[in-house]
């Protein structure tokens, strides 16, 4: 049963368009070429706790429908999962194409406190599951990103013991994670502080791009190209509920990328390891330097049974989610979002009910 005059907290961990950001920026600043180190594969995975749903929610196999917060929802409840698949990142002097799939889910809802603001919760598995991705191979070797040879010896002696070693000693692989939670969000921008670990045996444990405390920062904003709304087929038992099944390229060119931070043997070994590799990425860069453009299939869905004045209110609009997911279990996906535009009029009506968060 919802409790509806309960104090609801601003807990904006992830925006919805954060699919398009956080998913598709593992990829974007790396190459998919080469194998992927099996230490650092993502997250185990666990169930959400209903079968793999089909029809036009094949997209939501891990939104977190049975977490209490879901069923607080008075305006709208939400489920977002996307597909990134091409596009392209410029951090410094580092140009990167989108190669590999990577999948974003997670479920939001809107409160009855005002202003409105989305409460976005993570899978069942916790916020390291909101992304689904493995590392992706740098295109350039540890001793080009190094400038080898070098007379600086902490970085020789990296550059000598990459070149014996060969193999996964030359290799550099990123991998994006979170740096704190998304702010300014609105369903076509936010902000989305993030952190790329680079990992290679011999750069050590803490190497990346940016730190918890100085992240990147980017600001995406989403365009929808094409599209659709679908509603589900049995509208009696499952009221107010639809689909919203896109392709959206997300862009910026403001952020900037801060320096290279903890690469190397250890303790103050680090810094001329950090500064050969600032040298060789242009890092720090400052906005206008850097750029993302990224595109993916988006979807979003969602009950807005709540706002619906033909019905008896409070509406559970989590619970008739959960439901509907269930009785499209085996019904085949509908065509891909690029199959038709989607009209700006289409889009307005079916955004609605999701501007109620803010």
């Amino acid at each position: 049963m919802k409790v509806l005059n309960q104090p609801i907290r601003r807990r904006v961990l992830f925006g919805a368009t954060a699919v398009i950001a956080a998913g598709m920026l593992v990829t974007a600043l790396t190459s998919s070429a080469g194998a992927q180190p099996n230490s650092h594969a993502g997250p185990s995975a666990i169930g959400p706790g209903y079968p793999p749903p089909g029809g036009i929610y094949t997209p939501f196999t891990n939104c977190p429908l049975f977490n209490p917060l879901m069923h607080e929802s008075v305006f709208v409840a939400a489920c977002v999962a996307a597909d990134a698949t091409s596009g392209s990142i410029k951090i410094g002097n580092l140009t990167t194409a989108v190669y590999q799939l990577v999948n974003v889910q997670f479920g939001f809802w809107a409160g009855p406190d005002q202003p409105y603001y989305a409460d976005v919760v993570p899978p069942k598995a916790g916020e390291s599951a909101i992304l689904s991705t493995k590392p992706d191979l740098i295109p350039e070797s540890l001793t080009t990103m190094l400038g080898c040879p070098s007379s600086v010896k902490v970085v020789e002696n990296l550059c000598q013991e990459a070149k014996y070693f060969g193999g996964r000693y030359l290799d550099v692989y990123a991998l994006a994670q979170e740096a704190g939670p998304i702010t300014n969000f609105a369903l076509t921008s936010w902000t989305q502080p993030v952190v790329f670990k680079l990992i290679n045996p011999l750069l050590g444990n803490d190497c990346s791009i940016g730190t918890v405390g100085n992240p990147v920062v980017l600001n995406p904003s989403l365009s929808i190209s094409s599209g659709g709304v679908e509603p589900d087929p049995n509208p009696a038992k499952h009221p107010d509920t639809q689909v919203l099944a896109t392709t959206a390229t997300a862009s910026d060119t403001t952020f900037s990328a801060p320096a290279v931070s903890g690469c190397g043997p250890g303790g103050v070994k680090n810094i001329p390891v950090d500064e050969a590799l600032d040298g060789s990425a242009g890092l720090p860069a400052a906005s206008g330097v850097n750029s993302l453009t990224l595109t993916g299939d988006f979807y979003v869905g969602f009950c807005s049974a709540g706002e619906d004045s033909s019905l008896p209110q409070p509406q559970d609009e989590a619970a008739i989610m959960l439901s509907a997911f269930k009785a499209s279990v085996g019904v085949p996906p509908p065509p891909p979002p690029s199959a038709r535009p989607i009209s700006s009029a289409e889009l307005h009506r079916v955004l609605r009910p999701l501007t109620l968060a803010h």
